[in-house]
This record gives structure tokens, C-alpha cells and sequence, in this order.
């Protein structure tokens, strides 16, 4: 399933790995644009390339560009049952599910750990749940151009699904009883992080096989979604 419409990206590392997926359609770039790696991505790749200058590149991108802009596919969304059949051919596959994560940056962090972690997909609830966008691309660093990501209708009934299918639930909240480290993740992890204000919900906290939680330190009360994403998923694949 994709979005209906296309999409801009801008900085060179997003664009970059945009290029390497074959996702891209039309570049903007300045006359003095001299990047190496990109300049012979786009020799080989082809896409339409328009040569702008730096003030319409302004106009064009909503934030830091980097001198380059490329207008690219619409962002594909898989649908469950593929990721889970793509999970099968990793020997302890982690799926991770997004419970109301409304800040862009935090999915793009947390895409880029998928990646980094050999995640088998991201799952993302249709509602109340920031979609696949330009600023989700730039905050993954290009993640989103390789981590399958599917919409999800009920978080609860899609754990039940994910059951079926041999995945534990490992939730993350503060009044858990057990700390991230105690458990040995030897078996299918479905992770669940929750949101930035609310966390988990107490249903799908309730419908977990496991409800872990991060020791904290220090003065502020909770981490940042991403960084606990991170760190779990580092944790779960060790």
C-alpha cells in the first residue's frame, strides 16, 4: 500500500540513500554541488536532475538542504503478514510496534535503530501515530528507505496475531519488576514502545508476555522514546 502522493527530501545522506534504493524520481541541486559519492549515484541511477539556484532550494526544502533536494517515490507501507513471513528467514526476529509516537524525529531514530538492529519491520498504528514523511527520512538517515513498515489497525488484536505466530510481547514500563537486562531474548521479540507522553498502554501492557523497564539514574523521570527503542533493541540482539 503507498501514500497517494510523492514526497521531497533534502540533505545529502537521505538523498543519498534514496539514490541507492532506486526511490528517486527528480534531483535539484546547485550549480557548485560537489559531492563525490552522490554525483556518481546519480550518473548512475539517471533520475531527471534540475540545476536550481541556492534560493529556490531554500524555497523548496523546510529545513537544512545541503544543496540538493530530490523528489522521490511515495513511501510503501508492507502489510503484516508480509513482514511476519520476511521475519522468518532471520533465527531471533525482532518486529517492533510504535504505540502513538507523535514526533517525527523520535520514528526516524527509532527506524535507524531497526536498521542498525536487523529489525524485521516497524509497525505503525493508521490513527493518533505520525505517518512515513520527509522528516521522518531525514531523521532515519536513509533507515527509511530499507526497514519495512506496516499500518496496523488495533495494537491489541495485532499482538494477538503475533502470538499466533510465535512472538513474545516485550513491553517497556517504568513500574515494571523487571529490569531489560534480566530477560534472555532467545526466542521471536515483538517490542513495544509507547508514546512520548502516555507510554504503553495499560491494555497492551496487560496483553504483554513481558513488561521490562530501564533503570534510571539520574533527575529526569522517563526517557526519550527513540533512545529507549535503541537501547532495547541493542540489548535484544546481543
Amino acid at each position: 500500500m503507498k501514500q497517494s502522493e510523492t514526497n521531497i527530501i533534502f540533505g545529502r545522506n537521505p538523498v543519498k540513500e534514496a539514490l541507492r534504493a532506486d526511490k528517486v524520481i527528480k534531483v535539484f541541486i546547485t550549480n557548485k554541488f560537489s559531492d563525490k559519492e552522490i554525483n556518481l549515484l546519480l550518473q548512475e541511477k539517471k533520475p531527471y536532475i534540475k540545476v536550481v539556484s541556492p534560493q529556490e532550494l531554500d524555497a523548496k526544502a523546510k529545513g537544512v538542504h545541503q544543496g540538493i533536494i530530490a523528489e522521490i517515490k511515495p513511501y510503501e507501507y508492507l502489510d503484516l503478514d508480509e513482514i511476519i513471513r520476511r521475519s522468518r528467514k532471520v533465527e531471533v526476529p525482532i518486529i517492533v510496534i510504535l504505540d502513538g509516537i507523535n514526533d517525527t524525529h523520535n520514528l526516524g531514530a527509532i527506524l535507524r535503530s531497526a536498521d542498525v538492529f536487523n529489525a524485521s519491520g516497524v509497525l505503525i498504528p493508521k490513527h493518533n501515530q505520525v505517518p512515513l514523511n520527509a522528516t521522518v527520512a531525514k531523521a532515519s538517515a536513509g533507515a527509511i528507505n530499507f526497514v519495512p513498515v506496516a499500518q496496523i489497525g488495533s495494537i491489541n488484536q495485532t499482538i494477538q496475531k503475533l502470538k499466533d505466530n510465535g512472538f513474545w510481547i516485550v513491553s517497556t514500563d517504568g513500574s515494571a519488576k523487571i529490569d531489560y537486562n534480566e530477560l534472555v531474548y532467545d526466542f521471536p521479540v515483538a517490542l513495544v514502545i509507547g508514546s512520548e507522553g502516555n507510554g504503553v498502554s495499560q491494555l497492551v501492557v496487560k496483553n504483554s508476555d513481558y513488561v521490562v523497564k530501564i533503570p534510571q539514574y539520574g533527575h529526569v523521570n522517563s526517557l526519550n522514546a527513540a533512545v529507549a527503542a535503541g537501547i532495547l533493541l541493542a540489548r535484544i540482539r546481543q
